[in-house]
């Protein structure tokens, strides 16, 4: 009798510990070291998580209507319906969820003076021999309303 008491003890000690490792891991199950977003997932500001589109600020995050990611959408050049070049992709805005929703486009200007950064929906544009296309003219970009982001 002597020898199940200390068994019985450390199975009790064991079972209240494992509970609170469970219970931290499920707390803690979304996010990486020191809160960070797990992999596979798309950092979005806390403009994204209030309803506002943001910046996604994961490189590797996916740009579904366009098949690429992130990074690989940056900087791209933006055409219109005549394949004239009409600004240049600055960033990739996503929702709460960091799922890619529309870009920023920097048009006008010479460079870098006189420039303005305005958004398209990414409903609104496509893919095109390494482009984005959109059906909009340079005329029309440059008179959406300036994006402040």
């Amino acid at each position: 009798m002597k020898s199940f008491l200390p068994t019985a003890l450390a199975a009790a000690i064991l079972a209240l510990t494992a509970g609170q490792a469970l219970a931290q891991d499920a707390n803690t199950a979304n996010s990486g070291p020191s809160g960070q977003a797990a992999a596979g997932t798309a950092e979005v500001s806390p403009q994204a998580a209030s309803g506002v589109l943001a910046a996604i600020e994961k490189d590797e995050a996916p740009v579904a209507q366009l098949n690429l990611m992130v990074d690989q959408v940056e900087e791209m050049d933006v055409v219109g319906p005549n394949g004239e070049t009409v600004g240049e992709v600055d960033d990739v805005l996503g929702d709460a969820n960091g799922n890619a929703k529309a870009i920023t486009v920097e048009v006008g200007g010479f460079l870098g003076i006189g420039e303005k950064t305005v958004i398209l929906m990414l409903d609104d544009v496509s893919l095109d021999m390494g482009r984005v296309k959109t059906a909009l003219t340079k005329e029309q970009i440059e008179e959406l309303p300036a994006f402040g982001g």
